[in-house]
C-alpha cells in the first residue's frame, strides 16, 4: 500500500501562543516580495535543469523571519527550532527519507490581509543535483478569515493553470487550524492563494538531505 503524501500531527496551544507573541512583538521581519514569474512551473523546471542553477523564486509576497538550524538569536527561536526537530524525527518514522537533521532551515511569516500570496512552485526537485531540501513542513499558527489557503499537489504534476478546480489538476486544500502541522516531499507543487481578509500567521520548515537514490 503506498504511503500518504502528507503527514499531519498537531503542536500544543503553549507553542503556538508563543510563537505568535514572538511574531507579533519581537520578531525582525523582513519583506518578500517577488515578481510572478511568467513561465509555467514545467518550463521553469527545464529551465532549472539546463541551467544547472536551481532559481527558487516566484511570485510571493510576505513578511518573514528566517533562521538556520543552531544559527538562532534567541531563546525563543532556539525552543521554536527544537520544536521542529522533534517534528521531523517523529515525521520520518513515516517518510523513511535520508535527512541531515541538522540541515535545517525555518521561516516565521506574517501574510498580510489584500496583498500576501506564494504562487505555485516546489521546494525541491527530484534532479540528482546534491544537496537538496527533501521534505517540507508547515504549522498553522493563525488561518486567514478568508483565502490564504495552502493547497499541495500531492502527485509532483506540473501545474499550469490557477483553475484548481479543473479535473486534470489533482490538488489537496489543506484545512487550517492552530497548531497543526503536515509535513510533504519538498518536490510537490504547493501554493498559498490570495489572503483577501485577516492576517496568515506560519511556519515552514524545511530539511536537506544528500541526493535522492
Amino acid at each position: 500500500m503506498l504511503k500518504p503524501m502528507i503527514w499531519e500531527d498537531n503542536v500544543s496551544q503553549e507553542f503556538v501562543d508563543i510563537t505568535i507573541k514572538y511574531l507579533e512583538e519581537d520578531a525582525p521581519l523582513g519583506d518578500i516580495d517577488y515578481d510572478p514569474y511568467v513561465k509555467t512551473t514545467d518550463e521553469k523546471f527545464r529551465d532549472d535543469i539546463s541551467t544547472g542553477y536551481r532559481d527558487r523564486n516566484c511570485g510571493m509576497k510576505c513578511k518573514n523571519r528566517v533562521w538556520h538550524f543552531h544559527e538562532e538569536k534567541n531563546d525563543t527561536e532556539r525552543y521554536i527550532s527544537k520544536t521542529m526537530y522533534m517534528l521531523t524525527l517523529k515525521s520520518n518514522n513515516h517518510f523513511q527519507y535520508d535527512l541531515d537533521y541538522n540541515n535545517m532551515i525555518i521561516q516565521l511569516a506574517r501574510w498580510d490581509e489584500g496583498e500576501s500570496y506564494f504562487h505555485w512552485h516546489a521546494d525541491g526537485h527530484i534532479n540528482f543535483e546534491g544537496v537538496n531540501r527533501k521534505l517540507a513542513f508547515s504549522l498553522f499558527l493563525k488561518p486567514a478569515a478568508k483565502g490564504g489557503k495552502l493547497l499541495v499537489n500531492t502527485i509532483n504534476q506540473f501545474i499550469e493553470t490557477e483553475d484548481v478546480s479543473s479535473p486534470s489538476v489533482f490538488v489537496e486544500e489543506i484545512k487550517e487550524e492552530p497548531g497543526k502541522v503536515i509535513a510533504f516531499p519538498a518536490y510537490c507543487n504547493h501554493c498559498v492563494t490570495p489572503v483577501e481578509r485577516g492576517d496568515r500567521y506560519s511556519l515552514v520548515a524545511w530539511i536537506f538531505g544528500p541526493e535522492w537514490r
